[in-house]
């Protein structure tokens, strides 16, 4: 499974998203292959899911591919409970 974390930049949110993304795959013992990326690279990668930010959606919302959007990306357990919404 391949997790892309996608902010504007692809070296703040997403870094912060990816973190606590593989933090919460380790401690549930999902394997994922997960990568902080900027909004202009995700037409050039195939992933299972993404993980943004709620300003994002719009700009998100063309790609056939499951999405998660967070409001605050430093609540880890708000995006634990979407994660596993989706993974399980």
């Amino acid at each position: 499974m391949k997790i892309l974390t996608v902010c504007g930049m692809g070296s703040g949110s997403s870094l912060i998203m990816k973190m606590n993304v593989d933090s919460i795959l380790e401690d549930e013992g999902i394997d994922a292959e997960v990568e902080a990326i900027d909004l202009g690279s995700v037409g050039g990668n195939k992933a299972d899911l993404i993980v943004s930010t709620q300003e994002l959606e719009s700009k998100l919302e063309d790609y056939d591919t499951k999405k998660i959007f967070i409001n605050n990306i430093v609540d880890k357990e708000g995006l634990r409970t979407k994660l596993l919404e989706v993974l399980k």
